[in-house]
């Protein structure tokens, strides 16, 4: 789903507040080293922040280089927010299509109550442990040499109001065989999850567009590695398995290996947890963007196809 529709009349009730997505900006986005799109900051902003005369310089920095070996958009930063990215469009279609199906006059069933449920709880926990590492880990180091800008922290708070209200309103759903029971709250979840998703991107943007140069140009791979070890050290199988779910087998293993997970710890620990997140969370994917209960062997042939993606090709 693409953000540049016109959100200016997308708002929601948040913690006592209203909260408004934000508008992306006229025109075609800026395409940045190839791998990062300015749809809500303008590159004069982004230069301006960082300090920067032109776009050659910054493309520069998120480039190879003698202090980075791996260019920008390879940085565990960069594919934590992609993975967030890609989970944000995917549960923002199985909403879109259980309101649809409920709309056409179909109930609410159970299978459906549960997997939304379940997956939004999972990215709940899978945002706010992002959230955590940042605060607690990440930014305390960049600020040894960097000032982080106040708002890439300020808006988690924002952030972290509308995925509550999203998890509120997701565990109040109860299969109805009438629709006009589930209606109101699937068309809140809708409106208030649609605002998160362009308010989320709008973050991660200003996160990769300023944040990510700031800590290429004060620090390199070797330093920021240590920082990345104490994230790793408090992810469980789990949390892994969230992150590169979106990610086709191979890109999965090559990940690893960059981050140097040992290889027995990739095959003894992290595929079986792979696998686990496979038969639960994409598979309950699977049956909300279809519409039906599918047999759990569907989710199975999918792992042989890529990411998560090959599921809606059809």
């Amino acid at each position: 789903m693409s953000s540049t529709a016109d959100s200016a009349a997308l708002t929601t009730v948040a913690a006592g507040r209203t909260i408004t997505a934000p508008t992306p900006l006229p025109g075609k986005p800026t395409l940045v080293a190839g791998s990062f799109l300015l749809e809500y900051t303008s590159l004069e902003s982004v230069l301006a922040a960082l300090k920067m005369s032109s776009l050659a310089e910054l493309e520069a920095v998120l480039a190879v280089n003698d202090k980075w070996p791996f260019p920008a958009h390879m940085d565990g930063w960069k594919q934590a927010h992609d993975a967030i990215r890609f989970e944000m469009d995917t549960l923002l279609t199985a909403i879109d299509k259980t309101k649809s199906l409920v709309e056409s006059g179909q109930g609410l069933q159970q299978w459906q109550v549960s997997a939304l449920q379940l997956v939004t709880a999972n990215f709940y926990h899978g945002v706010h442990k992002h959230h955590d590492h940042e605060e607690e880990i990440f930014f305390p180091f960049m600020t040894s040499r960097v000032t982080v800008p106040h708002k890439m922290s300020a808006d988690h708070k924002t952030l972290m109001a509308l995925m509550d209200k999203t998890l509120a309103l997701v565990n109040a759903l109860r299969p109805s065989r009438n629709g006009a029971i589930a209606m109101p709250v699937l068309a809140d979840l809708h409106t208030t999850f649609s605002v998160l998703r362009l308010c989320m991107r709008q973050h991660l943007e200003e996160e990769e567009a300023v944040g990510l140069p700031l800590l290429r140009v004060a620090f390199n791979a070797k330093e920021v590695a240590v920082a990345e070890k104490k994230i790793l050290k408090g992810l469980k199988p789990a949390d892994m398995a969230w992150f590169v779910r979106r990610l086709a087998m191979d890109q999965k293993l090559a990940m690893m290996r960059q981050h140097h997970i040992p290889y027995l710890v990739q095959r003894l620990v992290l595929l079986p947890a792979i696998r686990k997140d496979t038969r639960l969370y994409v598979h309950a994917y699977m049956q909300l963007v279809a519409g039906e209960a599918l047999p759990l062997k569907a989710s199975k042939q999918q792992k042989h196809k890529g990411g998560l993606a090959a599921c809606f090709a059809a």
